[in-house]
């Protein structure tokens, strides 16, 4: 009855079943059985793994090139196909967020550094091989062609002395190594500090006693071993030991910075490094925080998930700005240019969009000069819903999407280096009416501006760098007494039909089959938008039943005067439930009646997100059919659900039965994903926000979806426990990065709560894992339950069947959709209790008996009455034998030795990757919910130290 040691496997051979012979999945369970049962089973594979690359020059590992003489490389950066387009686009838009970045760190009195470190191939291109050439259209070649001809003036340019030092016989980058060695770390910060005219004594450039050794990560990747994890100190650093009258620098960047530190110190009186893989977003803190000099170090191979927030640093330092010149764009002089229309009222600009096809031009802009960079800032109304496009002639980079943060309003676009913009906006992927509340142009002259004529319309024509473009002071106007003849402030008059106009014509733009709205208490706003053409008059809408056609909302006028052959306005108030259809008729003929075809709703929506176990959910099992208002969100689209996926059904089949609404799973999980860049395992992990991340595919779903959701569902932690780098500190605290400053800032509330739920099913049963790097991740999980605001345990899935290595059983699946709906509903305050019995007290009644106390939520007893598994007992981390393990009482569990151990002992339940729970403890309750996990320390007679 022992349980698992560190590093073991507890459970016997995995055991065929019919269901499981054509599962991939269990012929590698069969396969890790092998490697960690047999003695010699890890040192044999890692033998063959020697002897693969020593004697053959191959490899396994997908993460790895082998070129010639046994050079090795990332396998990355060897390009399997022509991404020229993709790379390109992206680098001058990182280029030109740069060049915005460093404005902005300059005008609120800091200098800014940038240095990306080209890889290992870019200097060693010799040794890749035959067959694979490195590709010439990468971020980092893109961003050297742009800085050849826009330069930044903190670029440092590091490829160059590491050729040099190259050429002179210096080896800079290991034959083994990913990362550049001390020497090439040296000559990199030589460069730097000549750059920035920063003291150097002689001896820097000779390799300091305290650089850390190659790393060998690639090496241990081809021999099927853990890498040793190599990443920044992230304590503050002091001067080196000559005293020194430098900068203190706020330093962002990757394990570049290992070597790379040793050489900069003595050149700074203080040092705050901020780790680029644990903080992912490069944003207002660099400011926020006490220095002098901002320094952002990226890997040349990184650059695509190098995140600018350029909101962010903006707030952080526009209240310092010095050399910067704001103008007001006159609103008003904006033009509708596709499926829109433009009001200009006294709360902004207000925009009647259709949908993703809407746009609207501001008045042409100027470029950025080499004198001068500019920025266009945006300010949406509170609570915007969806994303923001912004097309930009000349283009820089193809369509920007920004958006607007719960923490900010502003949308930052910095402008390209051209004569004149053109500038169209897209306000939202939805249809409905939105306020653009101001858009100002920032001018980045410096310490010393140029000077400029009074900015009032009269001076428009003066001949200032300004000229033709309507703006405004930025000043606030004195408050008038009348209305400004050039500026809408009343509401949109009504134009009267004359006689001989024909009679309107409308079309309905119908709502996606199976929408379903999010509620916002107990209703929801839906948009309603059509074309319109003939005599204007107003546009009322309303909502029926799908089923017998019962009136839900009558006929509410939605649009009183439609402009540019298209009505929208917003029906509020529409009660939650469905199906629905949506109708939509003139005012001047009331008896034309444009009927919606489309079923949709207002109801709940989850987002359902993490890796493959949360997958898994949608695609395991055939056990259940579909509720008939539940429907499936994923890739941006609305899809009725089939009978795949038993997770998914249970879940929603059961919410849909007790709250009597529509349910919408937005399917958004992706199989292998990490949380931190430590748990990168080619597929994304969680804290990346850039453009192309899984993240980043999160969000663009949820704002397909309306861009609010009632609770986020959790499930991950294989990826970041496999390798056994993330600590449990580490873990909890990304995790709280990731709920605080990401999901609930890019994605809005719809639940009734002070903040967006986000429930968590901590780690799965890992047969193949290790016991402390599972225990380290799930005990994380349990951390952030308290350290986060309206974070929920949706379900314990320990006391569950395993399918393979990693993932659940079917059934398995079934009953976690069960759990996690309880505990939804126990948020709602529909049922009393969502949890199962925990620990309360242990005691020890003798020196070979140990009584556990479990308290009951929502059962009075448990199961098993004998032969409980799942309990360990260790004295110094050594296992005691446990002779029976049983019920007492409906309260009490009691544990009986093989040999009395009168000493400290520490007694735990479900630890590690791959606990026994063949009879696990479950309450009696109609759900049969677990018996928590527990780690507690006891004495023998003083009682338990919890």
């Amino acid at each position: 009855m022992n349980g698992n040691t560190d590093n073991t496997v507890g459970q016997g051979f995995p055991m065929p079943e019919a269901s499981l012979l054509l599962d991939k999945e269990y012929y590698r369970a069969v396969e890790g059985w092998f490697r960690n049962a047999l003695p010699m089973g890890r040192p044999m594979q890692r033998i063959n793994h020697w002897l693969d690359y020593h004697l053959f020059d191959t490899t396994s590992s997908k993460t790895v090139h082998i070129g010639t003489h046994g050079w090795l490389y990332p396998a990355r950066t060897v390009p399997e196909s022509d991404e020229s387009t993709v790379s390109d686009e992206a680098g001058r838009r990182l280029f030109l967020d740069l060049h915005a970045v460093e404005k902005i760190t300059a005008a609120a009195g800091r200098r800014f550094v940038f240095a990306a470190v080209p890889a290992k191939a870019a200097i060693y291109p010799e040794y890749i091989g035959s067959g694979n050439t490195l590709g010439t259209h990468s971020i980092y070649r893109t961003l050297i062609e742009s800085q050849n001809r826009h330069p930044l003036s903190g670029f440092v340019d590091l490829e160059t002395p590491l050729k040099k030092a190259k050429l002179g016989g210096v080896d800079v980058y290991n034959k083994r190594s990913k990362l550049w060695n001390c020497a090439g770390a040296a000559a990199a910060a030589e460069r730097i500090l000549e750059a920035q005219r920063l003291s150097r004594p002689a001896a820097a450039a000779r390799p300091n006693p305290g650089c850390p050794p190659p790393d060998t990560i690639l090496y241990r990747q081809i021999l099927g071993e853990t890498p040793r994890e190599v990443r920044p100190a992230v304590s503050s650093h002091v001067s080196g030991p000559h005293s020194v009258l430098g900068p203190k620098a706020i330093i962002y960047g990757d394990a570049y910075l290992n070597q790379l530190m040793p050489f900069l110190t003595h050149a700074f009186k203080g040092m705050e490094v901020i780790d680029s893989s644990l903080e992912t977003t490069f944003g207002g803190r660099m400011i926020a925080s006490d220095g002098d000099m901002v320094l952002l170090e990226c890997g040349g191979d990184h650059l695509r998930r190098l995140h600018l927030d350029l909101e962010s640093l903006y707030a952080a330092a526009k209240k310092r700005f010095q050399g910067v010149i704001k103008r007001d764009i006159a609103l008003e002089t904006a033009t509708p240019v596709s499926r829109c229309a433009l009001d200009a009222t006294e709360n902004g600009l207000e925009i009647r969009s259709s949908g993703p096809e809407a746009f609207f031009a501001l008045p042409a802009l100027p470029g950025s000069t080499g004198s001068v960079f500019r920025m266009l800032k945006l300010a949406f109304s509170p609570d915007h819903p969806g994303s923001v496009s912004i097309l930009i002639h000349p283009d820089a980079g193809g369509a920007i999407r920004k958006t607007p943060g719960h923490g900010s309003r502003d949308l930052i676009v910095p402008l390209p280096f051209a004569d004149r913009i053109a500038i169209q906006i897209n306000p939202s992927e939805h249809p409905g009416v939105f306020i653009l509340e101001s858009a100002q142009l920032f001018s980045f002259y410096g310490t010393s501006p140029a000077s400029v004529r009074n900015a009032s319309r009269q001076s428009d024509a003066g001949g200032d760098i300004y000229s033709g473009i309507s703006i405004r002071p930025t000043e606030t106007p004195p408050a008038r007494t009348k209305t400004s003849p050039d500026i809408k402030t009343k509401p949109r008059a009504r134009a009267a039909a004359h006689p001989t106009d024909a009679l309107p014509e409308i079309t309905l733009t119908d709502i996606a089959e199976g929408r379903i709205f999010q509620r916002q208490g107990k209703s929801g706003d839906i948009a309603v938008t059509g074309t319109y053409s003939g005599a204007i008059g107003p546009v009322a809408a309303r909502v029926i039943s799908a089923d017998d056609g019962a009136v839900m909302v009558p006929w509410t006028v939605v649009d009183d005067s439609p402009e540019n052959g298209l009505f929208t306005g917003i029906l509020h108030h529409v009660p939650q439930g469905g199906w629905y259809r949506l109708q939509v008729r003139s005012g001047l003929t009331p008896w034309v009646v444009e009927k919606g075809r489309n079923r949709w709703g207002v109801g709940m929506l989850v987002a359902c997100i993490g890796q493959s176990n949360m997958r898994e959910w949608f695609y395991t099992g055939k056990e259940h059919l579909p509720a008939a208002t539940l429907m499936l969100h994923r890739g941006g689209e609305w899809v009725p659900p089939g009978r795949i996926g038993n997770g998914a059904l249970a879940l929603g089949n059961r919410l849909t039965a007790a709250l009597k609404i529509p349910i919408g799973l937005l399917d958004y999980s992706v199989n292998g994903t990490g949380l931190t860049a430590k748990a990168e395992w080619g597929k994304g992990f969680w804290l990346d926000t850039g453009p192309d991340s899984i993240y980043r595919r999160l969000i663009d779903g949820v704002n397909a979806a309306g861009g609010s959701v009632e609770t986020v569902l959790w499930m991950q932690g294989e990826a970041d426990a496999a390798r056994g780098t993330v600590s449990r500190e580490e873990y909890r605290q990304a995790l709280e990065r990731f709920v605080n400053d990401q999901i609930r800032v890019d994605i809005r509330n719809g639940s009734s709560r002070s903040h967006l739920p986000f429930l968590m099913i901590p780690l799965v049963k890992r047969p193949t894992g290790r016991d402390r790097s599972c225990q380290w991740i799930r005990d994380a999980q349990m951390d952030a339950l308290k350290t986060i605001a309206e974070c929920h345990l949706a379900a314990i899935s320990m006391d569950l069947e395993n399918r393979g290595r990693q993932h659940l059983t079917a059934a398995s699946y079934t009953t976690l959709g069960i759990r996690t709906a309880q505990t939804i509903l126990y948020l709602l305050d529909k049922v009393p209790y969502h949890r199962g019995p925990f620990v309360r007290n242990v005691t020890r009644p003798s020196a070979q008996t140990i009584d556990i106390e479990i308290e009951h939520r929502g059962g009075t007893d448990f199961t098993p009455w004998t032969d409980i598994t799942g309990f360990e007992v260790l004295v110094d981390g050594q296992q005691q034998a446990i002779d029976s393990v049983s019920r007492q009482n409906g309260h009490t569990i009691r544990i009986e030795l093989e040999e009395q151990v009168p000493r400290t002992i520490r007694v735990r339940y479900l630890y590690g990757a791959h606990p026994d729970t063949d009879h696990p403890v479950r309450d009696n309750s109609d759900l049969r919910l677990p018996l928590e996990p527990f780690s507690i320390n006891t004495r023998y007679p003083e009682g338990a130290d919890i």
